[in-house]
């Protein structure tokens, strides 16, 4: 049996692969399943997925889980003791989907397995891009993307020479507010901002999907992920969320990769080890569906500031990644929270990414203790 250990099963990408395991019952065991503090459906999941093992990073949700679970199911009481089991017990694929880059030193052990990691934690790499890249070269770790952008350019660029390639464009819907101005946006309130049109995501990432960082991080990804120059990056705004990213070739011809909107594709991928013939029969994409719409639009002038700051990240070896990942973590936090409009997000990025000093950022010590520093810093103002 494939042994596969979770971070982030309860959320929106570890839910839909739950479901494909479900599938697939004689193919899989779970070995080790982590989540944070949705009791209710972390319960409901154990209760249905019966995991070796557990992780609960909140303690209070932990007590609760433990309570309302199978005395056999082994619960792990630090993340000190999780780390030591997976030093020991390599599972044979990893899947990275906790939200934002909380846990990242579970991504780092993942990366130093050997085996496969299914990536879907964007801000892992937006942070500490170069040394988990690094770390799986080095362990011969298989990195597949899950993000359907990234797994389309995994497809894409298979074979490729990247020589022959004049730009690389990923897609972003736009949102809930495609085609509306920045000065029209300020007051949208967080029930606006999660409606998202094409995909069922979690909140933080619906956010960012709206206010368009989702996509900027996105690019940063790629470059890590798949080795690439940031000259070579650029965004498209396709509203449908039918192409996923296009391959422009020097000499003007253009490929795309097209397909439903769908994470579960991605997701059998990399817990299959193919394509499948069984996920073709739900999400094949009907090319004579006359609903389906191809048009592409400029990112949008207005938001230029935010690719500014996300090719001085590509273009740098800083924690310059770091700095605008923890700043847009605050804003969407404190957004949710009703404590900003949706208009400050931006502001509170545009106004301190530039005035917090850039260091060199070199082991998740270093990662942790710089993120505080940044906290307290806007905490402060």
């Amino acid at each position: 049996m494939t042994r596969i250990s979770m971070f982030g099963f309860t959320g929106s990408i570890g839910t839909q692969a739950l479901s494909v395991i479900e599938k697939y019952q004689s193919k899989f065991e779970l070995d080790v399943i982590v989540c944070n503090k949705n009791i209710n459906l972390a319960v409901e999941l154990i209760g249905r997925h019966n995991p070796k093992n557990v992780f609960v990073t909140d303690a209070d949700a932990r007590s609760e889980i433990m309570a309302s679970c199978s005395s056999e199911i082994n619960f792990f009481d630090s993340m000190h003791t999780l780390r030591q089991y997976l030093k020991l017990n390599k599972s044979d694929i990893y899947l990275s989907a906790v939200s934002s880059f909380d846990c990242i030193d579970l991504t780092i052990e993942a990366a130093k397995s050997g085996k496969k990691l299914l990536l879907a934690n964007k801000e892992a790499l937006v942070v500490f891009g170069k040394q988990i890249m690094h770390e799986c070269k080095q362990a011969k770790t298989e990195v597949i993307p899950i993000d359907s952008e990234h797994f389309s350019l995994f497809t894409a660029l298979k074979n490729k020479d990247l020589s022959e390639i004049s730009k690389i464009y990923l897609t972003a819907s736009g949102g809930p507010f495609v085609g509306q101005k920045l000065s029209e946006l300020h007051n949208k309130t967080p029930e606006e901002a999660l409606k998202h049109p094409n995909w069922d995501m979690g909140a933080k990432i619906s956010v960012d999907s709206a206010t368009l960082v989702n996509k900027c991080f996105e690019l940063i990804e790629a470059k890590h992920l798949f080795s690439l120059g940031p000259e070579l990056l650029d965004i498209k705004i396709h509203r449908q969320s039918v192409i996923h990213s296009m391959l422009e070739f020097k000499d003007g011809s253009v490929e795309a990769q097209m397909s439903q909107p769908s994470m579960i594709i991605p997701l059998a991928y990399g817990l299959l080890g193919g394509y499948s013939q069984d996920i073709k029969k739900d999400f094949s994409l009907d090319l004579l569906n006359r609903n389906i719409d191809l048009s592409l639009e400029q990112f949008p002038d207005d938001r230029k500031k935010l690719r500014d700051i996300t090719l001085d990240v590509m273009n740098s070896e800083d924690n310059s990644g770091l700095v605008f990942a923890t700043l847009n973590d605050i804003a969407v936090k404190k957004f949710l929270n009703k404590k900003i409009k949706f208009g400050d997000i931006y502001n509170l990025i545009l106004d301190n990414y530039y005035l917090i000093d850039k260091k060199e950022v070199n082991s998740i010590q270093e990662l942790e203790s710089n993120r505080i520093e940044i906290l307290n810093l806007i905490d402060g103002k």
